[in-house]
């Protein structure tokens, strides 16, 4: 664990709450602000094995404020000295000392704007406010610089089919087509596609049983076996009784709930062909197969490549050669003709999947969504 020893800076900062009456005001003035201490070490690299162990832990002086008032503080992390663009922690309040653990300094570095796996300097400082986030007196500390190696950190949960139902059957790690998530609400997951009849579970990693999500015992939920030393919980029977067919198999991971619904491909036409180009591509262009198990194809409306080397930068799917597919958002969306340019950021190598029923895609590095 690293401390920090405290240096004063002090701010004169006012600001008005005006009170019931029109005509009075009450002005609270920040006298001092808080002061953030000085690293006893400045040099260290977090450790991805171990993330629940705390990293850092950050101390202040009280701020001051000219009228007795409840405080709260937040850290303020940037990747520039000027903090052009910050990110910053969950407020603390009675207290003037905060520990990260591993994970959450990665987590806060990163949406500071730091890349990962290399050398970086974050700045650090300390907020103060009254009342709620971010509330309406502020002052701010000194700011400090460490030397951090940070790690990258895959800010989603992938969702596989497994099951009769599937594809995959009650294999585990058998090209388990992936639920496609909604880049809005990364709780919502959608798979709109070819199903057998028969029951389904979901799985978050091929190769294990576990974590893994089956039907409750009331039916109509789902269930969440977090680790393989948890019951196994009953698969979803609602496409055995509904029997071989197209659907769309949603899910919300929030509150454990999902639906089955037929869908109609009566009036969609499969594609020639997919293939996905741009910057992010290390080797050029790369093509994508329709859904196979075992060089059978499962489902022609759904296309994946199971591993492409892609790096920072961005891409489009190109359709039956010439019709330029794309989104904006990161990992997962819907992409629609001329929609833009997909971001990637970071390298390794990718799966992709994308749906040409609905535009969605996902696409998931294969060894760093595994840390």
């Amino acid at each position: 664990m690293k401390k920090l020893k405290i240096l004063a800076l002090s701010v004169l900062l006012t600001a008005g709450l005006t009170s019931c009456e029109d005509d009075d005001q009450i002005v609270i003035a920040s006298e001092s602000s808080p002061t953030l201490l000085e690293a006893d070490v400045d040099r260290f690299e977090l450790d991805r094995t171990n993330t629940a162990n705390p990293a850092l832990t950050l101390s202040w002086s009280s701020a001051e404020y000219s009228e007795q008032t409840p405080l709260n503080y937040q850290i303020e992390a940037s990747s520039d000295e000027a903090f052009t663009e910050s990110a910053t922690s969950n407020p603390v309040s009675a207290t003037n000392s905060i520990t990260f653990s591993v994970s959450e300094l990665n987590s806060l570095a990163a949406q500071a704007g730091l890349p990962p796996f290399e050398w970086n300097t974050i700045f650090l400082r300390v907020k103060s406010f009254l009342g709620d986030a971010p509330g309406s007196v502020q002052s701010r500390s000194n700011a400090i610089d460490l030397e951090i190696y940070t790690y990258y950190d895959y800010p989603v949960t992938d969702f596989f089919l497994v099951g009769p139902a599937s594809a995959s059957d009650w294999n585990n790690d058998n090209n388990n087509a992936v639920v496609f998530r909604d880049a809005a609400n990364t709780n919502l997951y959608n798979y709109t596609g070819r199903f057998n009849s028969g029951p389904l579970k979901i799985l978050e990693q091929r190769g294990a049983w576990a974590p893994q999500y089956g039907e409750n015992e009331d039916g109509g939920g789902l269930v969440l076996r977090p680790t393989e030393a948890a019951d196994d919980p009953p698969a979803i029977n609602d496409l055995e009784s509904l029997g071989e067919g197209y659907y769309t198999f949603s899910v919300n991971a929030s509150n454990l709930t999902f639906t089955v619904t037929p869908f109609d491909t009566g009036s969609s036409t499969p594609l020639g062909s997919l293939s996905i180009s741009g910057s992010a591509l290390v080797n050029g262009e790369a093509t994508l197969t329709q859904y196979d198990i075992g060089g059978e194809v499962f489902d022609e409306f759904i296309w994946y490549i199971p591993n492409v080397v892609m790096a920072p930068g961005e891409f489009t799917f190109t359709a039956n050669g010439s019709q330029q597919w794309g989104s904006t958002t990161i990992f997962s969306g819907t992409a629609t003709p001329d929609g833009g340019n997909i971001p990637v950021d970071v390298e390794d190598e990718y799966e992709v999947w994308f749906n040409s029923l609905t535009g969605e895609y996902q696409f998931i590095p294969i060894n760093l969504s595994q840390l």
